[in-house]
Formats: structure tokens, C-alpha cells, sequence
């Protein structure tokens, strides 16, 4: 009986660190891609940043599966957003070969535009129609100039405000920064990202960052969605939309401490207040123009006739103050000024990490007029559906890095689903252990030495 124990023993420790092995060979071989395995009542909730969002600044995003579309080719989300002081809720609808918005709430069109580029942004390289597996070296490449390869770098255990996740590390290294997207196969969309713009020199600025803060199942709407809209959805019909290259007005001035130049651009030239209107702005050195001043903190106010203010976007916002990490900001918002002519006041409040107490040095104003027409009233009520997608300029370089990055790995499923797994190094090693100890068990009982197996 006694050698029977023994070698039952022996052959469980000996198998243990194989089988082990066969189940880690069997989960780098799982296919995966965005939005696998999505199903009604999932949710989902992010803290997100996105370069061409206000430069990066904070936005929690959150959505949940209504239900699948009439016609099955895709679901039916509910999503919100908390954008500083402001709150968007509307319908986005997914398709499912890849998640990407098709249609939705015209109040959330921006929004979703981050989505797109942020949580979805992998599908430029899997989809349902071409999942990708864990144990290939390359998914694709970026869709920049000798774009990089981007595959599973190494698995790891990750811990994020929504729990522990075993996930595999996606990514690639440009320059000074390693770019990850950390992925746990049973879920659909990833759990965590850190993206950098694509730079040649330099510590290049986060592209986009992603962390996840709840998800689950739920047949009713989680928490999150219990909210609404802190502003009346959509603009009256009658207002122009910002062209900056047909209807805009352009100018330079130095701040009235000399201490730089602003330029901006603003559209429409003569625009209806209540209106959205577009202002870009460079902030630049008063010694050479073509130089940029890094890391401007400001505000953008409109003021009455005797200088009192009327609004600051910040604080609209919910932020402190804009930021401008490479001297250059794009805005859209609505105007809120005063007719037949709206002030403006640009301020630099000073230079400085985001968020930090800035350096007033180099701090100072700019003040213009802008022509403005009377408002058309208040705007109508939001429709429910899009016809297409339709993102503002600020999205347009993103959006088309995420087109641009579908480079395919010349590997095919068929092949990296055979692919056989290496046996490693450790699983010897645990092996060896197993049998040293078996014979310093047998020493120890030297009765056990006499069995005949």
C-alpha cells in the first residue's frame, strides 16, 4: 500500500507544474478583441484622458448595454460622462465587429469621439472578424511615420480601482516611453492604458490615458447613470458652425505685461451669442515668435463694459484653469457675451505642471472684441440619433492616427492557433525539486527504500 502512496504522490507533484504550464499555454493562445464576449446589462466605467481633450485633462466615462439593435448587428449603450462641472448623458450605439460609435445623442458626439480613441482604439488591430491571440509578437504596427510594432509584451497581475485582473501587456517602445495597454481576455474592453504622443525627441505628453474604475453585469441601470445633463442638449438650428478656414478672424498680441504673444483665431468672424464659437491660441516667446512657451496656465473670460466678469470657461469647465503643455489649445464653447460686441480677455495666469501653483512671471493679458450677434433663444430639444459620425476638428488627427494604424501581423490566426508553447525553464526546475525531494524523503525513511515499484 505504502508504494502505492508514494508514487501516486510522486507522479501528482510531477504532473502539477506541466498541467500548469498546458493552462498558461492554453490563455496566451485565447483570442481577443475589442468587445468580445460583450452582453446586455455589462457595464463599464473609466477615468480617462485624451491629448485632443483639453490636452489630456480628467474625464470619467461611463456606459452600460441597454439592449441589442433592432436588427442584432449591434448594441444599444447608455453612456455619461463627468467633465468637470459638466455632465452628459444620451444614447451611443456599438457595432459588433468592432465597438466603434455609429450613431449618437448629439450632445455626447464629442465625447464619443474620445471614446472612440481611447477605450476601442485597439480595434484598429483585432476584431471579430481578426481577433488576435497573446502568444504572437505583433498585432500590427502604429500608423506612424516607421510605425512602431505593436504586440504582447509580457503578462501581469494589475490591480485598478475596479479589482485584480490577471492581464497581458500590449504595446510598444518609441523614444523615451514605454506604451502599454494592459488587457484581461475575459473582458471586453482593457483594463488599463498609458499612451504617449508619438515624438522624435523629447519626453513626449500622454496621448491618452485609461483606468478602470468599476464594471459587472447589471439588468438595471448602475448608479452612475442616475444623473443628468447639466446643459440643454444641442444648439438652435440657426447657428453657424465654426470654419476656420473659410469664416474666422485671426490676429496677435503681446500681453500687457510684454511678457509674451498670444495668437488666436477665432469662428465664426460674427457670431450669434449662445452660439458655439472656436478659438485656437498659440502662446509664444516675445523675443522670437517661433518659439512656444511650454506648460501656459489660463482662462478665457468675457467681460462686461466696465471689466466685470461675465464667464470664465475654466470655471465652466470645472477646472482651476486651461493648460497648454506645448503652447498651443484648440476650444469649443458655447458663447456667453454680450451683443453688438462680446470682450474677451485672455489671461496667462502663468507657466507650470497642470494643476500646480503657477510661476506668474511670464503671467499676463491680451483683451479683444468679438462682433456678436443677438441670440436666437434657447436651444431645441436633443434628437436620439446621428446619421453619421461626426467629430469636432480638435478629434481629426487622432481619429485619423487610429485609421492609419491598422497595419495587419503577417502571422494568421490559423497559424498562431497551433503555434506550440516552448516548455519552460521553470517547469524543469520545479521538476528536479520534485524528485530531490522524493529521494530525501526515501533517506529519511529508509524503510521506503526496499519497495519494489
Amino acid at each position: 500500500m505504502q508504494k502505492y502512496a508514494v508514487f501516486a504522490i510522486f507522479t501528482f507533484l510531477l504532473i502539477m507544474p506541466v498541467a500548469f504550464q498546458s493552462v498558461q499555454a492554453t490563455k496566451s493562445t485565447d483570442s481577443w478583441y475589442p468587445g468580445k464576449g460583450l452582453k446586455q446589462g455589462d457595464y463599464f466605467s473609466y477615468n480617462v484622458c485624451f491629448t485632443d481633450w483639453h490636452n489630456c485633462a480628467p474625464l470619467q466615462m461611463s456606459f452600460w448595454v441597454k439592449n441589442q439593435t433592432s436588427d442584432g448587428s449591434g448594441w444599444n449603450l447608455e453612456f455619461v460622462t463627468v467633465d468637470g462641472a459638466i455632465i452628459q448623458k444620451g444614447i451611443m450605439t456599438i457595432g459588433k465587429i468592432t465597438p466603434d460609435p455609429e450613431t449618437f445623442d448629439p450632445n455626447i458626439s464629442d465625447y464619443t469621439a474620445v471614446y472612440r480613441s481611447t477605450v476601442s482604439w485597439l480595434d484598429a488591430f483585432a476584431t471579430s472578424d481578426s481577433p488576435k491571440t497573446f502568444d504572437v509578437p505583433a498585432w500590427g504596427r502604429t500608423g506612424s511615420v516607421g510605425g512602431q510594432s505593436v504586440g504582447p509584451l509580457n503578462h501581469e497581475t494589475l490591480t485598478t480601482e475596479a479589482g485584480t485582473f490577471d492581464t497581458w501587456v500590449v504595446g510598444w517602445h518609441k523614444g523615451n516611453a514605454d506604451n502599454k495597454i494592459w488587457i484581461d481576455s475575459s473582458l471586453p474592453f482593457p483594463v488599463k492604458a498609458i499612451v504617449y504622443v508619438d515624438v522624435n525627441t523629447g519626453t513626449p505628453p500622454p496621448d491618452y490615458t485609461l483606468d478602470l474604475l468599476q464594471n459587472g453585469n447589471s439588468q438595471t441601470e448602475p448608479s452612475f447613470l442616475q444623473v443628468s445633463s447639466t446643459t440643454t442638449a444641442g444648439v438652435n438650428a440657426g447657428c453657424a458652425t465654426p470654419d476656420m478656414e473659410y469664416d474666422s478672424v485671426h490676429a496677435t498680441a503681446t500681453t500687457d505685461s510684454n511678457t509674451m504673444v498670444i495668437d488666436y483665431r477665432y469662428s465664426p468672424s460674427n457670431p450669434h451669442n449662445g452660439c458655439p464659437i472656436e478659438m485656437r491660441l498659440s502662446f509664444e516667446q516675445s523675443y522670437d515668435q517661433t518659439q512656444k512657451v511650454s506648460n501656459v496656465q489660463y482662462d478665457i473670460f468675457t467681460v462686461d463694459n466696465n471689466g466685470v466678469k461675465i464667464s470664465s470657461l475654466a470655471q465652466t469647465l470645472g477646472r482651476s484653469s486651461l493648460f497648454a503643455p506645448v503652447g498651443d489649445d484648440d476650444n469649443t464653447f458655447v458663447l456667453t457675451g454680450s451683443t453688438p460686441l462680446t470682450h474677451v480677455l485672455i489671461a496667462a495666469l502663468g507657466t507650470g505642471a497642470e494643476g500646480s501653483t503657477p510661476d506668474v512671471t511670464s503671467a499676463g493679458n491680451v483683451a479683444f472684441d468679438i462682433k456678436t450677434q443677438e441670440s436666437f433663444g434657447p436651444p431645441p430639444a436633443s434628437t436620439t440619433t446621428t446619421p453619421s459620425m461626426t467629430n469636432s476638428t480638435s478629434m481629426s488627427n487622432s481619429t485619423m492616427t487610429n485609421s492609419t494604424s491598422m497595419s495587419n501581423s503577417t502571422m494568421t490566426n490559423s497559424t498562431t492557433n497551433n503555434a506550440i508553447p516552448e516548455f519552460p525553464l521553470s517547469s524543469l526546475m520545479i521538476m528536479a525539486i520534485v524528485v530531490g525531494l522524493t529521494i530525501l524523503f526515501v533517506r529519511m525513511h529508509p524503510s521506503l527504500s526496499n519497495i519494489r515499484l
